[in-house]
């Protein structure tokens, strides 16, 4: 996390570099405004990053860990002299404090229900420049182009999109009274290897049935340890709200659950023997994959309710996992070129320029969902039970697999 929060600002540099070359009001405040964004966008993250975000800390629908970034980042400054003072001799003031957050955590400001520009770091005229970082209108930034990146090479798969030709070609353009950054209109078959790369990683990697399994064990281990002698100030779902408890919380939340060695309590014995089972690899157990479908289903505890039935003893045992795959969420109807704007040799801008007007190699859906399912006992009568109750519950569920909408 911390080697890829260096490259989105390096990489950030690098976006900013191209542009001034297009636009002489681009200002070394400015650059310098959003490579530090690059550098603090994801110091908001807990332990194990997005599973403490989506697994662990759930019903706290205002909170993220972009606006968690923002908040620590409020911290540092209050509470570092030497960062305060560097910041301020290199010119950035009030507003750009402003504006560097606003560049974290756009997606609220996009969210907001302010009319007009929403923005106050920058105004219209630099619009562009809120494209960079975490990019909400096209999904195109820096962010996706360093973890892209950063996980084939350590998967050791080829990374199929060329950053470097796609930044190379990039242009800034006056679209809807703002200005905006379009793309060649050449580059689209190594853009959309960008997006068919990222649901690819989601499919192979993140969203793997071991991964998923070891993340629904970790985010259990969590919960019993929720309220520990780990840490006595609050719960550890209460952190965010705790800023001092909050920067202490690393990945070796694991290592003290395993070295704890005070009295352990029911709930600090299961999260031990949690942890034990999962370096030996007795995982939870994947019961069954759905097949793929275009269905949008449920809440994961109305489908674990409809499956369990009467059979309540089975309720501690099942768990699942909703597998949500699709090419972006910046698209009415998912295709992710959709909303990018693009010229063409002769400088001509047009947007609407879905992937299926300039090839025949359209993905048949552009959205597809499945369910895992899983249990966590090892005794084999109740991985029967649940097995049993999971092929009924399918037999009895129609899975739609006709192409529809995003």
């Amino acid at each position: 996390r911390f080697e890829h929060c260096l490259c989105v600002s390096f990489l950030a540099g690098q976006f900013i570099d191209r542009l001034v070359t297009q636009n002489d009001n681009i200002t070394a405040v400015d650059k310098l405004c959003v490579q530090i964004a690059g550098l603090i966008h994801d110091l908001g993250h807990g332990p194990f990053s997005h599973l403490f975000d989506n697994s662990f800390i759930q019903g706290r629908f205002s909170w993220s860990h972009e606006l968690q970034s923002c908040l620590i980042f409020d911290h540092i400054i209050a509470t570092h002299e030497k960062v305060r003072v560097g910041l301020e001799e290199r010119g950035i003031t009030p507003t750009d404090i402003t504006f560097i957050k606003e560049l974290v955590n756009a997606k609220d400001y996009k969210q907001s229900t302010v009319t007009g520009w929403p923005f106050k770091g920058r105004d219209k005229s630099k619009s562009f420049l809120y494209e960079i970082v975490a990019n909400e209108r096209t999904g195109i930034d820096v962010d996706k182009f360093d973890y892209l990146l950063r996980d084939c090479y350590f998967f050791g798969l080829n990374c199929t999109f060329d950053w470097r030709r796609l930044v190379n070609r990039i242009k800034l353009v006056e679209f809807d009274g703002e200005q905006r950054i379009a793309i060649r209109d050449k580059e689209k078959d190594n853009l959309f290897n960008m997006f068919y790369l990222r649901m690819h990683l989601r499919r192979i990697a993140y969203q793997h049935p071991t991964t998923v399994a070891v993340e629904h064990m970790i985010a259990d281990i969590l919960r019993l340890v929720d309220r520990s002698p780990l840490y006595p100030e609050c719960r550890l779902s209460e952190s965010p709200d705790h800023m001092e408890v909050y920067l202490t919380l690393t990945d070796g939340i694991l290592e003290q659950v395993a070295n704890f060695r005070g009295k352990c309590d029911e709930n600090m014995a299961k999260a031990k023997e949690l942890l034990r089972r999962i370096h030996t690899r007795e995982l939870y157990t994947l019961i069954k994959e759905t097949p793929p479908s275009c269905r949008v289903f449920p809440d994961k505890d109305v489908i674990l309710k409809e499956i369990i039935g009467n059979d309540t003893d089975l309720e501690p045992h099942l768990t699942l996992e909703k597998i949500k795959l699709n090419f972006g969420k910046w698209s009415k109807h998912g295709d992710p070129m959709e909303p990018v704007i693009f010229y063409d040799k002769h400088g001509t801008v047009s947007t609407d320029q879905m992937y299926k007007e300039c090839s025949m190699f359209v993905p048949r859906s552009w959205y597809e969902q499945d369910l895992l399912f899983f249990c966590k006992s090892t005794d084999s009568a109740i991985l029967e039970r649940a097995r049993h109750k999971v092929a009924e519950w399918i037999s009895n569920t129609r899975f739609e697999t006709s192409p529809r909408p995003f």
